[in-house]
């Protein structure tokens, strides 16, 4: 979105940065959209122009255009655009992995190589395991439903005192250290603490790599959905049904690399839990927002049936039993999901 622009910045150096510690075999295609939809924002209105969007974003792209394949695009339509219209269209038989980055996050410059180097790790031990995901460890959060992927350094704050976390304590961790001791000539025993979740499946969608036939398979989203959307709890939910009713032959795997919001900790402009609110305001404050364009009226916009999330919440009629459905229809997909000699957990 225009008030995020300089994530982009921050983003992008980032992964500038991670291009050094990636081996020459390793081919990545980075998709990235500058929002300017005149469905969300009255521009006619607004006191900056798109140009300065436009600019900022050109220029930012130049520490992606000339070491990644950067396909940079700059929507201007009229229709209710967002990350799951992008999503759909960055599927390609070329590639082998997927990844969605949000624009307000910090990761080091380590992190997308521990996920990379960690593929050829599990193919290796796990047989070349088709539907898995890795995720990097976070911080404290607000509940215990994502203590399965925060950081053991991290376990002792308060659920509720979760936002305070300083995002850049991450450099001074001694895992980190560690990491990068290690990152350029790793051994397979050194290269990554890898555990597998065995209790209660979670992730953020924030920095996860999902395996090729999981995400174009498995977890895509509604065609109807539009805009901004509730896809990782959609795909989360999809992924738990199949893993508990039908013996999905599912593994998430967890790094040790942290990954979290810029927004928290000194940077968190507001008293309390409200995330997002140290470069935003700024920009905000110039452009003319139209009513009715947050993401929860975006989400009662996407299809014909309303809010996503209310759907979830009805068992034999919701988006995640139709999906489940769909998947039943093809049976040769469907075998490869719920296998009768599933084993869920461990190597050879």
């Amino acid at each position: 979105m225009p008030w995020e622009i300089d994530y982009a910045l921050l983003t992008f150096t980032q992964l500038k940065k991670s291009l050094y510690y990636l081996t020459n075999d390793i081919k990545i295609t980075i998709d990235s959209v500058l929002n300017l939809s005149s469905n969300i924002i009255d521009w006619d209105k607004s006191e900056l122009p798109k140009e300065y969007f436009i600019e900022k974003y050109n220029t930012y792209s130049l520490l992606l255009d000339r070491v990644y394949t950067h396909n940079k695009k700059i929507y201007e339509g009229d229709e209710l655009y967002g990350h799951l219209d992008l999503q759909k269209d960055c599927i390609g038989k070329e590639f082998t992995h997927y990844m969605n980055i949000c624009p307000d996050l910090y990761f080091s410059e380590t992190a997308l190589t521990t996920l990379v180097q960690t593929v050829p790790i599990i193919n290796k031990n796990y047989d070349n395991f088709p539907h898995y995901i890795i995720v990097p460890e976070i911080f404290q959060m607000w509940d215990n439903t994502w203590q399965e992927i925060v950081g053991e350094e991290y376990k002792h704050i308060p659920n509720e005192d979760w936002y305070t976390a300083d995002v850049f304590d991450i450099r001074a961790s001694k895992k980190y250290k560690e990491r990068m001791a290690l990152i350029k000539n790793p051994s397979e025993k050194d290269l990554v603490s890898l555990r597998v979740i065995k209790k209660y499946l979670k992730w953020t969608g924030w920095f996860d790599l999902y395996s090729k036939d999981l995400y174009e398979r498995i977890i895509t989203p509604p065609k109807e959905w539009k805009g901004y959307g509730p896809w990782d709890l959609f795909s989360m939910n999809v992924v738990a049904d199949l893993f508990n009713d039908h013996k999905f032959r599912f593994l998430e795997f967890v790094v040790s690399e942290k990954i979290s919001k810029y927004s928290t900790g000194p940077l968190n402009q507001k008293k309390g839990a409200n995330t997002g609110n140290w470069m935003q305001p700024s920009i905000k404050k110039f452009l003319h927002i139209k009513e009715n364009s947050s993401k929860e009226d975006q989400r009662q916009r996407m299809g014909k049936d309303g809010d996503p999330l209310e759907q979830m919440k009805h068992s034999e009629n919701s988006i995640i039993k139709k999906r489940i459905k769909e998947l039943q229809k093809d049976k040769k997909l469907w075998e490869t999901i719920s296998a009768k000699s599933n084993k869920r957990f461990g190597g050879k």
